[in-house]
């Protein structure tokens, strides 16, 4: 299930001393904090400072797009609820004023699933309840800015790109990791291991959440026609790849169906993208015409988790997920995470 709040009150006293965070020579990572509590702010300035990031603040929503505007932080810390401006709206006004990739780590008290999904769907990256204990807010804080700065390095290599670098994209099978489409064209399967397995080596050197989601076409009970599923399946890939970021792997896994890796994706990210895909391949299944809808069952597990430890395990629990989630009938998403939890995706968003 998700974690509920650790019951662990976040004050100064329980504030740990953390070595130093890395940082390019004579610069510190800039982390912009919006919240209406000063308390909050304060035990949020402390945990932050303590490992060498710089802090700015704000006290609600509106006074957090202007410090935005003026400091250029690379990580946004938002609580939900604040005066004159929300969390929420917030949230999407700073994704809509950058055309960089900001990460945004939404606090809030309300910790239920529905509250965690509203932020993601906000356009959160991450969501944490209060109250919180300070090395989870280190530890996620973390995540974002690496997951940060690959996408700045993906940004800065883009226009050196040259010959030699299209050579290697044209060789087979590498086992590689590079961000970028390439990580969304079909390869292999043995190619396609070797990718899953450098992933998940570093999601465990680097303490990093991974999630691992399987997407199957529900067979129609009026037939199976190869063209028409055929058809189907070319939907729903068509629809994951507007569904995930470049830094995530997607391949075919059987004729109907696609794994799926994201990495620095904690369990309730993994729900948002496997609801939107659900949601959007049923109603771009209905849009065709004639051709009557259809929708998919989807399976997600997890690294950290205690059932988990290889990458066989996270392809163990996958598979078993995907096949609950078929056996209720279909349409369904089973999230493992400990054990098995289903969820039902409705039509709105």
């Amino acid at each position: 299930m998700l974690c509920e709040p650790s019951g662990l009150g976040h004050t100064l006293a329980s504030v740990p001393a953390f070595p130093p965070v890395a940082s390019a020579p004579g610069s510190k990572i800039k982390i912009l904090v919006a919240d209406d509590s000063q308390s909050d702010r304060t035990v949020a300035r402390a945990v932050l400072q303590s490992v060498g990031y710089e802090i700015v603040e704000a006290t609600d929503g509106q006074q957090a797009l202007d410090v935005f505007e003026r400091e250029r932080p690379a990580v946004v810390v938002i609580d939900v609820v604040m005066p004159r401006l929300g969390g929420l709206e917030t949230c999407r006004l700073l994704k809509s004023r950058t055309n960089r990739y900001l990460p945004v780590l939404m606090v809030s008290s309300r910790n239920s699933v529905q509250d965690r999904v509203n932020g993601l769907r906000a356009g959160a990256d991450d969501f944490i309840g209060k109250p919180y204990d300070p090395e989870e807010l280190r530890a996620r804080i973390e995540v974002l800015v690496r997951t940060q700065a690959a996408f700045e390095g993906q940004a800065a290599s883009a226009p050196s790109r040259g010959r030699g670098r299209r050579e290697r994209d044209r060789k087979p099978d590498s086992g590689g990791f590079e961000l970028g489409d390439r990580a969304h064209t079909p390869m292999s399967p043995e190619a396609f291991k070797r990718r899953m397995a450098v992933m998940f080596e570093e999601s465990e050197r680097n303490s990093d959440p991974l999630a691992c989601l399987l997407v199957d076409l529900d067979r129609p009970p009026w037939g199976k026609d190869p063209v028409d599923l055929a058809l189907r399946a070319e939907v729903i890939h068509g629809v994951i790849k507007s569904c995930i970021r470049k830094i995530d792997l997607v391949n075919p896994w059987n004729e109907n169906g696609y794994i799926l890796l994201l990495p620095n994706t904690h369990f309730p990210g993994a729900l948002t993208v496997a609801e939107r895909i659900a949601r959007q391949v049923r109603r771009q299944s209905r849009e065709g015409g004639g051709r009557r809808g259809f929708t998919v069952s989807i399976g997600i597990s997890f690294y950290p988790n205690r059932d988990t430890r290889s990458l066989k395990d996270m392809l163990d629990l996958v598979d078993a997920a995907l096949e609950r989630a078929q056996h209720e009938g279909g349409g369904k998403i089973c999230l493992f995470q400990h054990q098995g939890y289903l969820y039902a995706p409705d039509d709105d968003g």
